[in-house]
């Protein structure tokens, strides 16, 4: 039992809203700290929750110091900080309890009124708030359904997953604490167990209800009544299905991801009769769990639905993206997709960062600052909207956050190439990286930093990672670093700097003078890595025209030196996969057997790549006969 660990911890600011994943968090006699502080009651002072609203689960609360930020699905933002509550208290009722629950304000409860279609008041459990457990009436709980914290393990859910015709994710049970290494539904014969600094009491099983038949991505009902109809059939007790184990905190203190389990008091387990049928863990069901592992393989193109659009900035926006069905995203923060769109009837090719950290594997994310003439950009603020779909290629790029291994790193950003560095000191926060990070972003104006509420929040909350935020045009009360990036800035602020490994990101003026800055302090350029999504230098094409034969993948047509590889496979009926078609992505990569190409651009190749002959179809110009594979 030594080798149990807790995989995940998850609280829900709003009670039936999204939740928040956290590397490491506080537990206080009455759980985790905000978890569940707030709810939506009707006008009467009864609990509203997702139960009869689904729409609820996609409203997501950012944490702030000294409050929260409310995000709509449709990317409204409203700010709420505890100060500014309201000071009346009322009665409201959760599942048949009194609370006398603190008023935040009528333009909260307009906002969330107009937002859900129901007329509705947000609530927050405040000082004069109080309401105990039922079986442990002197542990306190806040608007939890009866319990402060939920524990759920992997291995539990995957025996669901195997009887089940429908399997569900983790998502779908909102459970605080996800254990992993133990064998299913080991919790159930928990009785007492330490997590970190922190005992927990496993008082009763926790029974299930309708709101865990809703997928929280799509809030479409699972099909075939599930997962409540396979539990029905092997966790069943008193006309009610269970699945995870409610606790109790028996002290205060920290917990974090990859705390060892302990396992202190044991308890014989409830005995639920097994009906389920032999058929349903059978082919079926295994084969349709075998779909839910299916990856988003390399040069494969998939439909993404866009599920939230966040407006960071006033020209930022950031766009939340769901995978069909049975796939997952499996990438390396700072890598990028490829987005193959459709405008004014052209196809158009662009290549974005993803701003989401891989560790949350149903958040797929780009954040897209709206550039003056800028097609696509343009062209994503004014017509992507909630509900729609785009075709995009699977994740790629050398640039991420395993360039220099475990070593200290030093993330340069300036403008939108702040976007990989969000997704790595997300991932490295989100998996309690003991990576010793200095993030040093530059904006315009404090109004032009992109996430600084929660790069601020993440900060607190991983003490390996160090901001600095420095404005090249900042108000008269700035108090961080001022002007553009210079050797001084660096020399003051980041003294091991030539110990770091450097990535870099942003315009190209300011990665240029970031790098020679970085030489100057006595940095390795072995340790230095940038990314741009800069256009490929221009290719210089041949004032004689010349024809050859060009073999792909056995099929031979007849090529020149006046376009390129991929012009020429296309306009020949050969299909070659392709992205952004400007020398950045690599979806384009084939490998060159014979002859010789004209290369304008190797940007995504691995030195190992060129090597072995791989070339870019979109950025190679035939010289002589030429044999390609792909």
């Amino acid at each position: 039992m030594s080798d149990i660990q807790l995989s995940a911890i998850n609280i829900f600011p709003i009670k039936s809203m999204a939740g928040v994943s956290l590397s490491s968090a506080f537990v206080g006699d009455a759980g985790i700290a905000f978890d569940r502080r707030f709810m939506l009651s009707d006008t009467e002072g009864e609990l509203l929750s997702a139960r009869q609203l689904p729409a609820m689960l996609h409203f997501q609360a950012l944490l702030k110091e000294d409050g929260i930020e409310i995000i709509a699905p449709d990317g409204d933002h409203l700010t709420l900080n505890y100060p500014e509550l309201f000071q009346n208290y009322k009665q409201v009722r959760v599942w048949g309890t009194e609370i006398n629950a603190q008023h935040c304000g009528i333009q909260f409860d307009e906002w969330f009124s107009q937002k859900l279609g129901q007329e509705c008041e947000l609530l927050y459990f405040g000082e004069q708030s109080e309401r105990f457990t039922a079986n442990r009436p002197d542990k306190a709980v806040t608007f939890a359904d009866g319990y402060p914290l939920l524990i759920t393990s992997e291995a539990s859910l995957e025996d669901l997953n195997h009887r089940s015709q429908a399997p569900v994710t983790m998502a779908h049970f909102r459970s605080n604490i996800v254990v992993k290494h133990c064998e299913a539904f080991a919790e159930d014969s928990w009785k007492r167990i330490r997590i970190g600094e922190v005992e927990f009491e496993v008082v009763k099983p926790c029974s299930r209800c309708v709101l865990t038949t809703y997928d929280p991505v799509s809030l479409q009902q699972v099909a075939k009544g599930e997962p409540i109809k396979t539990l029905a059939d092997y966790r069943m007790a008193n006309n009610e299905v269970y699945f995870g184990q409610n606790l109790v905190p028996l002290n205060q203190g920290q917990i974090k991801e990859g705390d060892t389990i302990e396992i202190l008091e044991t308890q014989l387990p409830e005995n639920y009769p097994d009906n389920t049928s032999v058929q349903s863990i059978a082919s079926e069901a295994i084969t349709t769990q075998a779909k839910t592992e299916q990856s988003w393989d390399n040069n494969q193109t998939l439909s993404l639905r866009c599920i939230a659009k966040v407006q960071e900035t006033v020209d930022v926006i950031t766009f939340r993206f769901s995978l069909p069905d049975h796939y997952q995203a499996s990438y390396l923060a700072g890598q990028f997709i490829t987005l193959n769109l459709t405008i004014d009837g052209q196809s158009v090719s662009r290549c974005y960062t993803l701003s989401s950290s891989p560790a949350r594997h149903c958040d797929i994310a780009i954040t897209v600052k709206k550039v003056t003439h800028g097609l696509v950009s343009n062209w994503l603020h004014e017509n992507l909207n909630v509900g729609d779909t785009v075709e995009a290629l699977a994740p790629q790029g050398e640039f991420n956050q395993s360039n220099g291994g475990d070593n200290p790193v030093l993330l340069l950003s300036a403008g939108s190439g702040i976007t990989p560095m969000l997704s790595i000191a997300r991932e490295l926060s989100d998996r309690s990286s003991d990576r010793d990070i200095i993030f040093y972003h530059q904006a315009r104006t404090e109004s032009d930093l992109i996430c600084e509420d929660e790069l601020l929040w993440l900060a607190k909350q991983n003490p390996k990672l160090h901001l600095l935020f420095s404005l090249s045009q900042p108000e008269s009360d700035w108090q961080g670093i001022k002007g553009r990036i210079s050797k001084e800035q660096l020399k003051q602020h980041i003294p091991d700097l030539s110990e770091r490994t450097i990535l870099c990101c942003g315009p190209e003026g300011f990665m240029e003078h970031a790098k020679e800055f970085c030489q100057q302090l006595g940095h390795n350029e072995k340790n230095w890595f940038e990314e741009s999504f800069g256009q490929p230098p221009g290719i210089e094409l041949n004032a004689n025209t010349e024809t050859f034969q060009l073999t792909l993948n056995g099929t031979t047509i007849e090529g020149n030196n006046q376009s390129t590889l991929l012009e020429q496979a296309e306009d020949s009926g050969v299909k070659i996969p392709a992205g952004c078609r400007s020398g950045v992505c690599g979806a384009c990569k084939v490998t060159l057997l014979s002859g010789e190409m004209h290369r304008s651009s190797e940007i995504p190749l691995s030195e190992e790549e060129k090597q072995t002959g791989v070339i870019l179809a979109c950025s190679c110009i035939p010289e002589t006969d030429c044999e390609i594979s792909f």
